[in-house]
């Protein structure tokens, strides 16, 4: 175990003999968001959690029905739900898939509660769907001949680039409703990079580098979408976009059974790849580290998230009593227990921040003249180039901008060409 003057070692505007002082600590983080359109509930979000960064840890759980599960368990509301876009990935729309997860996080955030949102993507084309590799696990390598490095060397005349633009502007639907209802979001996209197992990893960091620069140019510049507080999901130097181009570094850890130790070589790791200058956190684990040794260890992650399931429920991971002692402590927030989240989105001034995005990717700015309301279907409202206007059980707009027309995909998709 390493100890806490070794973690010190790697904060260069601490002395290595200092012990970490939570105030200091937070004044130090005080930096804005990369996107410095930011709206006020993205910052009001990313504010209070430089507040709460190494005083206290934010209870996280995947899935709204988990999150009732730990309510009905421990009598207490995980103060983060985690959310998964998976089902609006058109390819997974093609085969019938549907969601209602953005409509779920809108709930939560009504509620009190801070939404974090992964998008397992499937691939865009090229599903294998075989008895082996359905199409349903198209977001896995395995599963799919889609070449991301193909897809970012055509660049914007190529159709596959052109699948990529159309997925990220079906998402972009999806998280314009939360906008609209006034959601900021820890979007967590294209996790687990180094990893390989999922496409957008399968060929290097260099491809994935330029999908991250894309997908932020593309839903910021040409969406506008100003909610979103960057969550990158890495602690591999060579896969990590920098900190210019990520408010918030986090990785998944799924130690063994019943391990609830404090992860602190994975804090280290993860604290020198960001200088210290970045808040840190845990997007996925099977173990709730134990709040105490986290304390005790300096490994003070701003939250957890636990995933889904039976790393919740079936006390092989956390049994029910640990959970409850977990949710009983009063370092650990929630949305209504001992350290309540209380009224946070009152944090933010409105003001603009100093960050800046740093991406490269060319991409054609959405024309300001356009109006696209996808979460509705009143008369007049038009579909972006690329976007949803139409399929079964669609209720957004029906009609194009200029010179697109709704061209059917499938019974499920039509779109904008």
């Amino acid at each position: 175990m390493r100890s806490l003057l070794s973690l010190l070692a790697l904060a260069p505007a601490l002395a290595v003999a200092e012990p970490i002082k939570h105030t200091a600590r937070a004044n130090w983080l005080s930096y804005s968001p990369i996107d410095h359109q930011a709206d006020t509930g993205a910052r009001a979000l990313l504010n209070y959690l430089q507040s709460t960064y190494g005083n206290h840890y934010l209870s996280g759980q995947m899935d709204k029905n988990d999150v009732a599960w730990v309510k009905s368990h421990t009598g207490k509301t995980p103060a983060i739900q985690g959310n998964d876009f998976m089902d609006y990935s058109p390819s997974r729309v093609a085969y019938g898939a549907s969601s209602s997860s953005a409509e779920e996080a809108i709930a939560f955030d009504k509620a009190g509660g801070i939404n974090t949102v992964v998008w397992h993507w499937n691939a865009p084309t090229c599903l294998y769907n075989s008895a082996s590799q359905p199409w349903y696990k198209g977001f896995y390598t395995s599963a799919t001949c889609f070449d991301v490095q193909q897809a970012m060397n055509e660049g914007p005349g190529g159709s596959n680039y052109q699948l990529i633009l159309r997925d990220i502007d079906a998402i972009a639907v999806q998280l314009q409703k939360l906008a609209s209802a006034g959601v900021p979001v820890l979007w967590r996209p294209l996790h687990e990079p180094e990893g390989g197992w999922f496409w957008w990893g399968a060929k290097g960091s260099g491809p994935f580098k330029q999908l991250w620069d894309l997908m932020y140019q593309r839903l910021t510049q040409y969406h506008n979408l100003h909610n979103l507080i960057w969550v990158c999901n890495t602690a591999a130097s060579d896969w990590y976009p920098g900190n210019s181009k990520c408010d918030i570094a986090t990785v998944d850890v799924y130690a063994s059974p019943g391990d609830h130790g404090p992860l602190h070589d994975q804090w280290n790791t993860l604290y020198g790849l960001t200088n210290g200058a970045r808040i840190l956190a845990l997007a996925e684990v099977g173990d709730i580290p134990d709040p105490s040794q986290m304390t005790s260890s300096g490994a003070l992650w701003a939250y957890w998230m636990t995933w889904s399931g039976s790393f919740i429920e079936d006390g092989s991971y956390n049994s029910v009593s640990y959970i409850q002692q977990v949710y009983g402590d009063s370092k650990v927030i929630t949305v209504d227990g001992p350290s309540p989240l209380g009224s946070w989105k009152q944090g933010s001034t409105g003001s603009s921040g100093s960050g800046s995005s740093t991406t490269t990717t060319t991409t054609q700015t959405k024309p300001t003249t356009t109006t696209t309301s996808a979460s509705s279907g009143s008369t007049g409202s038009l579909a972006a180039q690329f976007g949803q206007c139409g399929g079964q059980g669609w209720t957004g707009p029906t009609a194009c901008v200029s010179p697109y027309t709704c061209q059917v995909q499938n019974q499920y998709y039509s779109q904008c060409l």
